[in-house]
Order: structure tokens, then sequence, then C-alpha cells
């Protein structure tokens, strides 16, 4: 299972802080290989909770306002909508309500692609705005365009290297984010992409897999210049560039079906 960290999309200046480099001292959560199912325990069966205590942890408000935020992305999100044409021209159509689901979830991750279901998880206790929403939905959808497309293995160490790359690449290193993370500089944006690429790449593979940096970091460097040089279905880097973003899916009418 693929999963992104909380702290890739949140704003806050401690989590940024803590991005800002490459973290050496990132370990597995469990001492067992479970392929990220760790961050998601709704994926074992729905949550023994009752309304009552549900209530008292706002989990039926955040559940409710995470749906509305994923219906407006997949209604409005230039990114959103093209890779959910993408995924039906590739025989893959995305569905709402069977393919998209609000979950709570462990630790501070934002969103997952679970491949035994073809199903995005989106933590909803961790997630709550719709701009997040929508770039975390984005996020999880390469991954399973990648699933539909490449027939990724996700229990493949340079097969997840390669989706964590394209992840990262498309949707997260803009030079905003990348200045804010410390990873970039005005005069050496596009040296410090492929690192800023890199460095996220490493935290969400490290996230899901009981390896060490070294291991994981060999597996992204074998992999990388094909990866990153991979840009569909956008066809270029739109990070959060409403524009550039817009103009990829008009360009993807002449691709993909789109309405």
């Amino acid at each position: 299972m693929a999963a992104s960290s909380a702290s890739s999309s949140d704003d806050t200046e401690s989590r940024k802080q803590q991005q800002s480099k490459p973290n050496t001292n990132i370990s597995p959560v469990t001492t067992e290989e479970d392929f990220g199912f760790f961050f998601f325990p709704d994926r074992d069966g729905p949550s023994n909770k009752s309304f009552f205590q549900r209530a008292i942890f706002q989990g039926d408000k955040n559940h409710f306002k995470c749906k509305v935020n994923v219906q407006n992305c997949m209604k409005n999100n230039p990114n959103v909508k093209l890779l959910m044409a993408a995924l039906k021209s590739h025989g893959c159509p995305v569905k709402l309500n069977r393919h998209i689901s609000c979950e709570p979830c462990k630790e501070s991750v934002s969103g997952g692609f679970d491949p035994t279901t073809m199903q995005v998880v989106i933590c909803e206790n961790n997630v709550r705005k719709q701009p997040v929403t929508c770039n975390v939905i984005a996020h999880e959808l390469l991954h399973a365009f990648d699933f539909c497309r490449a027939k990724v293995d996700f229990q493949n160490l340079r097969h997840l290297a390669c989706t964590e790359i394209r992840a990262a690449n498309m949707n997260h290193c803009s030079l905003s984010a990348s200045l804010a993370m410390g990873d970039a500089s005005i005069l050496d944006f596009k040296g410090k992409h492929q690192y800023c690429v890199r460095n996220k790449a490493l935290q969400s593979v490290m996230l899901v897999r009981n390896v060490t940096e070294q291991e994981a970091m060999s597996v992204i460097d074998d992999v990388f210049d094909k990866c990153y040089n991979d840009t569909e279905p956008y066809g270029r880097r739109c990070f959060k560039d409403l524009d550039k973003a817009n103009r990829a899916y008009e360009e993807a009418r002449y691709y993909y079906d789109i309405d």
C-alpha cells in the first residue's frame, strides 16, 4: 500500500522544518513488514466505536466534511479530473462511493492507495482543508493510474520507489513548497527540484516499508531518471499551479475520454 505523510500537505512551520532535509532517523513504525496497512485501521474492518464515541471525537463531523471536500475536488479540481479521465481511458473508471474512502488513520498520514481494493483513502482526521484534500486525491490517484496502466506491484521496492518519485514530481515539489521546505533556492531551483523529489520519495518509501535509508535511497537512485521523466498522464509538471493544471486538462481532451 502507498501512503502519504500528513506533513507533506500541512502548513505548520514545525512540520516544514522537520522536512527541510532528508530524515536520517526514519525507522519503521512496526517490526513486521505490513506494507503500510498499519496506518489504516479501518482497512481491517469498520471501527467498533459507538455513535456517542464518534460524536465525542468528532468522527462523524470529520467524515462528513471529508466527503464534501472529496466531492468538490472530483467536480472542480483539474488535476483530479484529468486523472479520473486517464484512469477511465485505461479501463479503470473512478466512482466516488466505490473507489474513494474517507477513514480515520493512525499517526500523521494524509492518505493512501490500497491496490487490493483499488481504493484511495483520505485520512479524515488529518486532512480537513479542501485544497489539501484535492492534492492528496491527486497524489493517490497517480498511484492508482500507475497500478492500472503499468501493473505496479506495491510490494516490489523498485515499483514503489518509481510511483512515489512520480507522485512527488507531479504533485508536491513546486517552487513555493521547495523554498518553504528548504529544498530549493531561487538561484538553483532546477538543480534542487530533483533533490526535493528524492527527499519526498524517500520519506514515502520508508513510511510503508521496513528498510534502511541507505536501502531505500539506493533503489530510488536506480529508477530515478526513468521515473522522473515520466510525466503521464499530465504531460507536464503541474504542482499546485491551477493555470498549468487547467492547460494540462484541456490538452488531455485529445488523449482521454473527457466530456
